[in-house]
């Protein structure tokens, strides 16, 4: 018994010699990631992109091309390398309004090259030192397809952070920008980025100034009017922190004096939001001048300047 057991060992160490000889390349140790250098123009300034900042650069969601072999009838086996927008690592890619994410690539070579020229000159330098990206994925359109109500609508977004790729849309609309357009621009990219980096707990102290702590009364997602007995007696926003109030209520305060404005305030989400934008696109001279009389809003705004500062936003 103990014979045959040696023989069927034998065997195996037999065929997987036999095998060893005979292996091929996987193919999977490519770096599909690196970018050389092209006659193309588009390629070689990718390729300037790649050796200035260390980022690869797309314009479009095939980032390679490879032959790998041939079928039973001898045409080539051609792999395609594509950029998924949507891969996520231990994320869901949907939440609960959203139905999917989509996007078109840029056709025009000018447009490409405008596109490369707004990450070098202004979106790039901007981001802080310890942030990285797999990729950079420049996009004709990109839009979020999300239920409202019993109806799906499109919104247009101008970036998406994804595991392999950031990817930046509008990039047409961009090409078509001033300089001064594109600084603003870049600064709506860099409050998205932000805004996925605060948490809760960094965020407090911002939330409790826009709340009387005699009153033990919160500012948020009330109603502002002029009735006597009024918590929040109508004046400007600006006056209990918040540099905006809800949109539906534009219309109904045209022309008024601003002590018999009725409106509602902000979600703690929007006024964060407006913040953070304001802080990319506003010199802190520019915004302490335009709010000089408002020291709950100077307040918060120093409050999103530490936190940008800290990580690494200038």
């Amino acid at each position: 018994m103990e014979r045959y057991i040696w023989f069927i060992l034998a065997c195996f160490l037999a065929v997987g010699c036999s095998d060893e000889n005979e292996l091929k390349p996987s193919l999977a140790d490519r770096d599909w990631f690196v970018i050389e250098d092209s006659e193309d123009p588009i390629g070689h300034e990718r390729f300037l992109l790649y050796e200035k900042y260390g980022i690869p650069v797309f314009v479009n969601d095939t980032i390679g091309v490879e032959e790998r072999g041939v079928d039973y009838y001898e045409n080539p086996v051609m792999y395609y390398c594509t950029l998924d927008i949507n891969y996520t690592v231990g994320a869901p890619v949907t939440d609960n309004g959203l139905q999917s994410r989509k996007y078109s690539l840029l056709e025009s070579s000018e447009d490409q090259l405008a596109g490369i020229s707004f990450l070098d000159n202004y979106l790039i330098p901007a981001l802080p030192e310890n942030m990285y990206f797999n990729s950079i994925l420049l996009l004709d359109s990109l839009y979020e397809m999300r239920m409202t109500g019993w109806a799906v609508e499109r919104k247009d977004i101008n970036v998406y952070q994804g595991a392999l790729t950031l990817a930046i849309g509008q990039v047409k609309s961009i090409a078509k920008m001033t300089p001064e357009e594109q600084n603003k621009h870049k600064g709506l990219i860099l409050a998205t980025l932000a805004l996925k980096q605060l948490d809760e707990e960094q965020l407090s102290d911002f939330y409790m100034v826009s709340y009387d702590p005699v009153k033990k009364f919160s500012y948020y997602q009330q109603m502002v009017t002029p009735s006597p007995s009024a918590a929040m007696p109508s004046a400007k926003c600006e006056v209990y922190g918040f540099l905006d109030y809800d949109s539906r209520y534009y219309a109904m305060n045209e022309g008024k004096d601003p002590s018999q404005w009725i409106y509602y305030t902000l979600t703690r989400a929007n006024d964060l939001e407006d913040f953070v934008l304001a802080y990319f696109q506003y010199s802190e001279k520019e915004f302490k001048e335009l709010y000089a009389d408002y020291p709950l809003v100077l307040e918060k705004y120093e409050i999103i300047k530490t936190l940008m500062t800290d990580f690494g936003y200038m």
